[in-house]
C-alpha cells in the first residue's frame, strides 16, 4: 500500500501540495489565456507533481494517470 495511505506525515505533505494545486487550477477561468493554463500546468507537474513522486511515487502515478 502507498505511504499516502499509510503515513499520516506524508499525506499531510502530499495534501498540501493538492490543495496549492485545486488553488491554482481555481485561479483559472474561461478568460484565461493559454499562457496562464500552460504555466498552471508547468507547475503542477514539474514542481507538485514531481515533489509528490519523491514521496509517493505510486500515488503520483495515479494522479498522473487522470491527465491521460
Amino acid at each position: 500500500m502507498s505511504p499516502y495511505y499509510t503515513n499520516s506525515g506524508i499525506r499531510e505533505i502530499i495534501d498540501g501540495y493538492l490543495k496549492k494545486n485545486a488553488r491554482l487550477q481555481s485561479n483559472l477561468g474561461k478568460d484565461s489565456t493559454d499562457e496562464e493554463r500552460l504555466r498552471a500546468k508547468r507547475i503542477w507537474e514539474t514542481d507538485y507533481l514531481l515533489e509528490i513522486s519523491k514521496l509517493d511515487p505510486e500515488f503520483a502515478h495515479k494522479l498522473h494517470a487522470q491527465d491521460d
